[in-house]
Formats: structure tokens, sequence, C-alpha cells
């Protein structure tokens, strides 16, 4: 997904991407959107993020690979949940957590975040996504194909179902 957010309007008024909303859907929130060019309305979050940084990263903690400086982040992590004071709760953020548990929703399946384009293949074999070309298998030929795109996957060669589609 490129973007969340399809056009603009006056305000907050947005036109959500369709797949942004299905990702909305699946894990039941609503999106919420600060104003273009309003810094201000972030401010809360870019301090909460000034200031993790500073009690995660200094002093620099130096770790033999991603591995190993995952897990230390993830203890450190947990560990200042229980130092650090709730916004607007009694109690630490831990604390805090801790009476929510028991009454938050099963996290639900992994989303499939693929973004889908339908196209037709023309006699050449050769569909075009984002100014790349992929070849096809020659029995495609003349024939509607789905296009499916996936963030977490390296786009050497598209997923592509041959399933027509009713326009």
């Amino acid at each position: 997904m490129r973007t969340a957010v399809d056009q603009a309007g006056k305000g907050k008024n947005r036109q959500i991407n369709a797949r942004c909303l299905a990702m909305a859907s699946h894990y039941v929130f609503e999106p919420e959107f600060c104003n273009p060019a309003a810094g201000w309305e972030k401010g809360q979050v870019e301090k909460n993020v000034r200031d993790s940084r500073h009690r995660l990263w200094q002093p620099v903690p130096n770790h033999p690979d991603l591995a190993a400086l995952n897990a230390w982040l993830e203890g450190r992590c947990i560990e200042l949940w229980s130092e650090i004071p709730h916004g607007s709760r009694t109690g630490s953020v831990a604390d805090v957590w801790a009476e929510e548990t028991s009454v938050l929703m099963p996290f639900p399946p992994v989303f499939d975040s693929f973004v889908e384009q339908r196209k037709r293949v023309p006699p050449t074999c050769l569909i075009t996504f984002e100014r790349n070309r992929y070849s096809l298998p020659a029995s495609f030929a003349n024939r509607p194909v789905s296009l499916r795109i996936y963030p977490e996957r390296p786009m050497r060669k598209p997923r592509i179902t041959g399933a027509a589609w009713s326009a």
C-alpha cells in the first residue's frame, strides 16, 4: 500500500485508499488523519518518540547482530513500561496494560496486504508494473489476469492468477 489517502479534502475529510479501508475493517479501527502541513497536531506523539529515543539509545547499545539487538530492545521496552507513568491513568504503563489485557479482543489473523491490479496480457506476454516488464507463459496471452503485489516480497516475480474477472 503506497499511501492510505487517495485524496485529501478540506479539514479532516479524506478519500481513503480501498486497501487501507480493508485493513481498518480487518483490524477494527477507525483511521484518523492530521491536517496537511499541521505538525502541531501530532506534537504529543513526536515528543513521546523523542523521549523514548533518549531512554533507549543513550548510551548506544552494542550487540553482535540484529537478532540480539531486537531481543535486547524488547526486554528494555518491557522494563521501561514499569518505570514510565501512564499519561492519563494512575499507575505505570505496565499496570494499565495488565488491567486492559483482560478486555481486549483476540488478535485477528494477519491481514493479506496485497495490492491487486487487473490486466489483460498482450500477445507479447509482457505485463508492466511500475515501469518494469514481466514476462508470462504463452498460455496467458490475450487473457485477463489478476496481479497481486505484496510489500514483504521482492518484485522479482509477481504472483499472477489467471482467473477471469467480470467487468
